[in-house]
């Protein structure tokens, strides 16, 4: 995406990437990435970039209530946990306060960049820009990444800005998508108004010419203001080689055709399939079915999986002890009346097994 960036600027913008004469500006002093608009706009390039994945688990881990603490397979957005549990607040504080920490480092080197540049080249007219690029992490949405940049941006304890430098900050996540009201799919472009930008309004037509080129070169159109930045999904990267249970994933998340059963029968087709996959794998004197069946069953189980992540189910609502008589008869139907006993530890009766 940073390549993808500097090209951007070069060609779309007519600018120039100040790191392409890097051993003579750095022996003056700090710079930034790029100048544009004859060098009126200064923009410094950040990526967010360390996975965070495992570190959020550790948290998840360490700080949720084991009685507390959801069960589930795979992987599910975060706000469904945090959602769930009686510290779920103080767990996104937690979380987020990495995010607030990095966010930090980066307007302070940007502040630090852009400072250090216009003290040699000053220019009567100036506006920087800090663009904040994600092509990589899903669990930070754009609403806590706007959030975290809204924080770290407001004014220190003297009432004086923090980054006094830094006129406006684009965030830009090619890592969430929604989906618009004309059925396009649009990617997040968060736009923060520092105080350069404010009190002097001018300045505000160079960050609406960015954003727009930008979306029109890597969407075709222009982009569609909104005040909700929440409610973006992430975008699953697909690799050149993938198991098949992952290919399972991402088949459900393409078309997620269960999304509008309602739990109850979720549930019913949960232990149906767990049931049926048992038929090939749990021992007894049965006949084994084919393979093909064995690999359909793990198919739909994958599937049921992806839809329970994507409500945020706790898989214990889904407990062969909750179903009803009726649903254990719909469940059980057909299945050979030895591993029904096993799977249910009531012995077997003699309309067990009946085929349906």
């Amino acid at each position: 995406m940073q390549t993808a960036f500097k090209k951007f600027v070069v060609r779309r913008l007519g600018g120039r990437a100040l790191d392409d004469n890097q051993d003579a500006e750095a022996a003056e002093g700090k710079f930034p990435d790029f100048a544009c608009f004859r060098d009126i706009v200064l923009m410094e390039m950040k990526h967010l970039e360390t996975d965070q994945h495992d570190r959020i688990n550790e948290v998840f881990d360490t700080e949720i209530d084991p009685a507390e603490k959801p069960i589930f397979y795979g992987q599910r957005e975060g706000h469904f946990i945090t959602e769930n549990v009686s510290n779920g607040e103080a767990i996104k504080n937690t979380i987020t306060s990495t995010l607030s920490r990095t966010i930090e480092k980066l307007l302070h080197q940007a502040n630090r960049q852009f400072s250090s540049y216009r003290s040699r080249h000053p220019c009567k007219n100036s506006v920087s820009i800090c663009i904040i690029l994600n092509s990589t992490l899903r669990e930070f949405t754009p609403e806590t990444v706007i959030h975290a940049i809204q924080g770290k941006m407001k004014l220190n304890a003297s009432g004086e800005l923090r980054f006094p430098a830094i006129d406006a900050i684009l965030y830009i996540s090619e890592k969430h998508f929604k989906i618009l009201p004309d059925g396009r799919i649009g990617l997040a472009v968060g736009i923060f108004e520092a105080a350069g930008t404010v009190f002097h309004p001018w300045k505000q037509q160079f960050v609406d010419r960015i954003v727009e080129t930008w979306s029109r070169m890597r969407t075709g159109s222009k982009p569609v203001p909104s005040e909700d930045v929440s409610h973006f999904d992430p975008i699953h990267d697909i690799p050149k080689t993938m198991s098949r249970s992952d290919s399972w994933y991402l088949e459900y998340q393409r078309r997620p055709y269960m999304s509008a059963l309602p739990v109850e029968r979720l549930k019913v087709l949960f232990n149906r399939c767990v049931a049926k996959i048992s038929v090939s794998f749990v021992k007894g004197n049965w006949p084994k079915p084919p393979m093909e069946e064995a690999m359909k069953q793990g198919r739909v189980f994958a599937h049921l999986i992806e839809e329970t992540n994507r409500r945020g189910l706790d898989l214990r609502q889904f407990g062969r002890n909750t179903l009803t008589p009726e649903q254990e008869m719909e469940v059980y139907a057909g299945l050979p009346p030895e591993l029904v006993a096993i799977l249910t530890g009531k012995a077997p009766s003699a309309t067990d097994g009946a085929q349906g």
